[in-house]
């Protein structure tokens, strides 16, 4: 190796230390905002963090005027006014918290509801429909659950008093359908006790007893006097058809004043539809024989009629409807209460109901 030989490695060290040297310098440079066009400038918020808009006075007039007419207190304003400076995520962790909050309120409200229990307005209109029910003429019998589920029909319409989703209990469905089924025991006995008055009476036998006297036929209470009594006190009018109705129950307690009183009308009215085959002029020329002849054995008496009210043409309707919806899908049993809510004993024979 020549004298020179280590000069030059190392100015060729040198020289390739500088080289690395410059390129690294080419390649670090200062930034500068020509760099980066899009850079969010150092004054203004970081990126991707919304900046807090102050609502307009508009805006939060509108707000205020809106929350006076809402009827809130004046510190509400105050918690209104702040609420509308907070930035959207404070305004939107608020809001969440006051959800949690009313759920909670709703928890502590459900749980210290009471049972719940029939009230005394509930009975009063589950009497007055049981009533406009069982005088219907569209009734197609006045036994079993159809009756039941006519009236609860009604009340799932108006609701009345009924609790919110009472739908989909069960339990409280039930106690409703063991005072309409104490309601119809109650209608029911009243009718066999009216039917009972206009032909009978109870005496006094010489050994002291009470017994049932049949009434000579002079002084049978009339068809017209009979629906009157019948009608009073109810929402029912006195109509033809309604007539026909009662002519045919006498008839049938005349025969069967017993306990399966109520069955014998339901079979009779079975054996008139058959008979009739869906045509209503040879149905209501049935009823127009059955008036005839009440008229005959009781007392015979122009009978004035009354136009339907409001009350008996919402039920007829109600059960003109269910008739039509029953012959064109399969029957669904209404669900039985338990025990308690078993169906009432229609009672004792007629004269024993007195």
């Amino acid at each position: 190796m020549s004298p020179s030989a280590p000069l030059n490695s190392f100015q060729q060290r040198l020289q390739a230390r500088s080289e690395r040297g410059s390129e690294s310098r080419k390649r670090t440079r200062t930034t500068s905002d020509a760099d980066f066009p899009s850079q969010v400038a150092p004054s203004s918020p970081l990126a991707g963090v919304p900046a807090v808009v102050p609502p307009t006075r508009n805006a939060t007039n509108v707000v205020q005027h809106f929350a006076k007419k809402q009827k809130l207190r004046g510190d509400q304003l105050t918690q209104v006014d702040t609420f509308l400076g907070d930035a959207p995520s404070v305004r939107e962790g608020k809001l969440f918290c006051l959800l949690m909050s009313v759920q909670n309120e709703l928890g502590n409200v459900v749980a210290a509801a009471p049972p719940f229990a029939v009230s005394s307005e509930l009975k009063i209109n589950i009497q007055n429909y049981a009533h406009a029910v069982l005088l219907s003429p569209k009734l197609a019998n006045y036994r079993g659950e159809l009756p039941v589920q006519h009236v609860m029909a009604i009340l799932l319409k108006h609701r009345f008093d009924l609790p919110h989703g009472i739908e989909n209990n069960p339990a409280e469905l039930a106690k409703i359908q063991t005072v309409i089924q104490e309601a119809f025991t109650q209608c029911r006995a009243s009718i066999k006790k009216k039917l009972f008055a206009s032909v009978r009476v109870h005496r006094m036998n010489e050994a002291g007893e009470r017994v049932v006297v049949d009434l000579p036929a002079d002084k049978h209470q009339n068809l017209f006097a009979l629906t009157q009594a019948l009608v009073d006190g109810t929402k029912c009018r006195i109509t033809n058809a309604l007539c026909g109705r009662i002519a045919l129950m006498r008839d049938v307690y005349m025969a069967n004043s017993g306990t399966s009183f109520w069955t014998e009308v339901d079979a009779a009215l079975g054996i008139m539809r058959k008979a009739a085959a869906g045509n209503d002029e040879a149905r209501d020329e049935f009823f127009e024989d059955l008036i005839a002849e009440d008229k005959e054995l009781h007392g015979a008496v122009d009978i004035i009629y009354q136009a339907t009210n409001d009350v008996q043409q919402e039920v007829d309707d109600l059960i003109d409807a269910a008739t039509a919806n029953a012959i064109s899908t399969p029957a669904v049993s209404t669900p039985a209460p338990s025990n308690s809510g078993s169906p009432a004993p229609e009672g004792p024979a007629g004269e024993e109901e007195q």
